[in-house]
């Protein structure tokens, strides 16, 4: 090994997490050393300390200054020249030709810097003898070198792309799929076994290969068969209250269950035990009581609750004679016997016990509505008043969701989720979900949803010696969904899938301008990062808080890095590194549209 003969400087000081180093003179730091030549490019270029012939140390500029020195130290009255000093951070070091990150020894007071050599560039970078590999774009200080990440080290972790609006984030999501394309051509690999699922939220992503590319918009072409649904799902799309409404919606789905099972006898008798158990147990507001008990057995088919009903006096709430009373109570007890297979005394039991053995689960939203109802009807039965006004929000919820779903995305078509259930098949490379028409909470509840179900067929594949796909989810703008769990949205899947998931076969690439809002639990599982320009304080802690082997000069970087640029951090990059992405060919950046183009001059 040849040394370069021409050092830029020596070093002055050491630190453990930096080194300064004093430059004679700055038009000398660049030079030609064996046909190549070498550019000092100031801040993140490469530089080396010769520890040995086969021990170097790997250094990166950090910042640039100016110190005012005396010519001559022992004359005070001397004039004094400004000095340079280059500060660097330690990247790695290389020893018998083999490259680590990471230092675990420092280099000494005085001695020579010089700029990385090309080879060692290669070496560090994996440039050479790398297979089944993409790339991205070039580094910022030296335009020539394209690094080559491992396919098979970058996929098999979970990947978080961040930055602002404008950063380049888009583009550089588009360009790692692109990539990937590109990458099974060249080693001749079938792409369609890969399965890259795509949740669109801007419709970003047109620029996905068609041949290869299903797209699905989920507000008009698919319906979800709602016994699928689990509790979370349904947390998810009604949004309840912990306190009260959380119970009453678990309830309403049992409810329902039985709806969806046992007709609508279970209803009918039910009204009846609530009629009873109200004129039992409600002894003041008679009118408003017989009120509220007539409506709950206008509708009973018979004859002989209907002939009390005509006896219930409407004026002063209450029946002619005892007589008559003992028999309203006698036919709504036959009824409830006769409909239930219970006396009316034991129900109250017999209904805790059957709501304890079924699932939340139901197959109708218009049995959900009613499930609900019938647990507000036995909670005022109770005496509880005002369950029905803390309710209110949840209610709602319903009826929006059966005004919004119950014709699109939850409806009881056998084509829509015939054509759902092929796209589960996911015979294609890329699934790309359309979900620009999705809210907030809804986008939760599907992304949510499509996680659960795949994440369950790969274990139940995995305990039957079956796992023979892996799965790449792309969540665009997750900050509009992976947020910190509160007491009315669940994430508990996404925290599974980020701790459990690549056993499994299941790997998650998270795209966000907001990453102080997503959730800890899912960034702190990310391997790999890649940073565009991010300003906000919050942000900027949070990733301080993730990434804990980022330098506070690298963090600070982050906030001025031009559009398109990023800093690349995690075990798929040799070292954190700054490049260039290269996708512009795969569809525009995001831009905001100006008044000057869309406002109109005065004719």
């Amino acid at each position: 090994m040849q040394i370069p003969t021409n050092s830029i400087g020596v070093i002055n000081k050491v630190f453990p997490y930096k080194i300064v180093i004093e430059i004679p003179d700055t038009t000398k730091i660049n030079y030609n050393f064996r046909g190549d030549l070498y550019v000092c490019d100031g801040i993140n270029t490469f530089i080396t300390i010769y520890k040995s012939f086969n021990h170097k140390f790997i250094y990166q500029i950090s910042s640039l200054y100016e110190i005012e020195k005396p010519y001559d130290l022992q004359d005070d009255e001397s004039k004094f020249t400004n000095k340079a000093f280059f500060d660097a951070i330690p990247v790695g070091e290389i020893q018998n030709g083999k490259f680590q990150y990471g230092v675990s020894k420092f280099p000494m007071i005085g001695e020579e810097v010089y700029l990385t050599s090309i080879d060692d560039l290669n070496n560090i970078l994996l440039m050479e003898n790398q297979t089944w590999y993409l790339t991205l774009g070039t580094l910022t200080t030296h335009e020539s070198f394209i690094p080559k990440f491992s396919i098979d080290t970058l996929l098999t972790t979970h990947i978080c792309i961040l930055g602002n609006t404008g950063s380049g984030k888009s583009t550089t999501v588009r360009k790692l799929l692109n990539e990937i394309v590109v990458s099974a051509k060249r080693e001749d690999i079938e792409i369609n076994d890969a399965n890259f699922i795509v949740f669109d939220v801007h419709e970003e992503y047109d620029s996905l290969p068609e041949d290869i590319t299903n797209t699905v918009c989920v507000s008009d072409e698919i319906s979800i068969p709602l016994e699928t649904l689990t509790l979370e799902d349904w947390i998810n799309l009604v949004q309840p209250s912990s306190q009260v409404q959380l119970p009453v919606l678990m309830n309403g789905l049992r409810f329902a269950y039985l709806l969806d099972n046992n007709g609508q006898s279970i209803s009918d008798w039910m009204k009846v035990f609530c009629a009873l158990e109200l004129y039992n147990n409600q002894q003041t507001d008679t009118l408003p009581k017989r009120t509220k008990i007539v409506t709950l057995l206008e509708n009973i088919e018979d004859n002989d609750i209907q002939y009390s009903l005509t006896q219930y006096n409407s004026k002063f709430g209450n029946f002619p004679d005892e007589e008559e009373e003992k028999k309203f109570k006698e036919n709504l007890k036959q009824y409830i016997k006769e409909k239930s297979g219970y006396d009316y005394e034991d129900c109250k039991y017999y209904i805790t016990e059957l709501l304890q053995e079924v699932q939340c689960s139901t197959s109708s939203l218009l049995n959900l509505q009613q499930g609900i109802e019938l647990t507000l009807l036995l909670e005022e039965s109770k005496g509880n008043h005002q369950v029905r006004s803390h309710c209110q929000t949840l209610m709602t919820r319903i009826y929006n969701l059966i005004a919004t779903y119950s014709k699109s995305l939850l409806e009881t078509n056998e084509e829509k989720i015939k054509k759902f259930n092929e796209i589960l098949e996911f015979k294609k490379a890329f699934t790309k979900f359309n979900v620009s028409g999705l809210e907030d909470n809804d986008l939760l509840f599907f992304t949510g949803y499509l996680l659960r179900t795949i994440y369950q067929k790969q274990r139940e594949s995995r305990e039957n010696n079956k796992l023979s796909k892996l799965y790449h989810f792309i969540f665009d703008e997750a900050h509009k969904y992976i947020t910190e769990e509160s007491e009315i949205k669940s994430i508990k899947i996404f925290e599974q899938v980020a701790k459990e998931g690549r056993k499994f076969g299941l790997f998650m690439i998270l795209a966000s301008q907001r990453p102080g809002e997503l959730s800890k639990t899912v960034l702190s599982q990310c391997n790999n990062f890649i940073l565009h320009r991010i300003r906000n304080n919050v942000d900027l802690e949070q990733i301080r808080k993730s990434i804990p082997y980022l330098s506070n000069e690298q963090l600070i970087r982050i906030s001025y890095l031009r559009t398109g640029s990023a800093l690349l951090v995690g075990e798929a990059f040799p070292i954190p590194m700054e490049i260039i992405i290269h996708g512009e060919e795969y569809g525009n950046p995001s831009r905001t549209t100006l008044p000057s183009e869309v406002w109109k001059r005065k004719s």
